[in-house]
């Protein structure tokens, strides 16, 4: 199947670049089927083009690019995010697990972006981190979604009571209110969707979330949890640990 796709960006210079980069790395998988100067023309092109992925500029005068998520009820297609900035709304996207694009572009991403693409798992995940994206742009109860065995969870960060790998098999735990969940990625990983400081890293393995710390003990440096779990603190002593809490 050809994916068909639509460039969305106000300068002519970057359209042209994604779609240059698009038919030299990718001509046999992706089809372009128009390029875009505003939201507004977006809009009209996709009702009417009904594309499979939108390559869509966040910094736009007049309206942005979240200006067309907010747009439509239910996404029907993939989005790619281009932005020449690394801000609030990356950590947004990267929450969502939606694809961006760091300006100045380089074509082998978009050859990646294009790979994963043809291996996504279908329509109702995409619609669930497009909900997620939103819930994101407009509230401060932010959610991430983590894959894992049965397909994904979306999860309230400020439910997350702490992170933890071990045994090292390449997993980690996530210990929320209510659940635990399992995934297969790194503490890094993880650490990096938080993006947070609410979250501190308290050791190699380990991540909690300071509105849940119950005590600290400087003898054996165990950190103990209001689940009263408790984890062993390598990167900090009592005094810079009280700092970093009261932050």
């Amino acid at each position: 199947m050809t994916i068909k796709a639509i460039i969305v960006d106000d300068d002519l210079k970057s359209r042209e670049l994604i779609h240059n980069f698009c038919k030299i790395f990718s001509d046999d998988k992706i089809t372009i089927v128009d390029l875009c100067s505003s939201v507004d023309e977006a809009i009209l092109s996709i009702d009417t083009n009904k594309p499979d992925l939108v390559f869509l500029d966040i910094d736009m005068p007049q309206k942005n690019g979240f200006e067309l998520v907010r747009h439509y009820t239910s996404v029907p297609f993939e989005i790619v995010f281009v932005t020449g900035h690394a801000n609030e709304y990356v950590e947004a996207i990267k929450c969502s697990a939606l694809d961006y694009l760091m300006k100045p572009i380089n074509p082998l991403n978009i050859k990646s972006i294009i790979d994963r693409f043809e291996h996504k798992t279908g329509i109702n995940r995409n619609q669930d981190r497009f909900e997620v994206l939103k819930n994101n742009l407009s509230s401060s109860n932010q959610s991430i979604i983590l894959p894992n065995n049965d397909g994904f969870k979306v999860v309230v960060v400020s439910e997350i009571i702490y992170c933890e790998t071990g045994n090292g098999n390449g997993k980690c735990t996530i210990e929320t209110a209510t659940e635990t969940i399992v995934v297969s990625k790194s503490l890094k990983e993880i650490f990096q969707l938080l993006a947070d400081d609410t979250f501190l890293k308290v050791s190699s393995s380990a991540v909690v979330n300071k509105k849940f710390i119950k005590s600290f003990h400087t003898k054996n440096k165990k950190l103990t949890l209001l689940n009263d779990y408790a984890i062993t603190v390598t990167e900090y002593n009592k005094s810079s640990l009280m700092d970093a809490i009261s932050q």
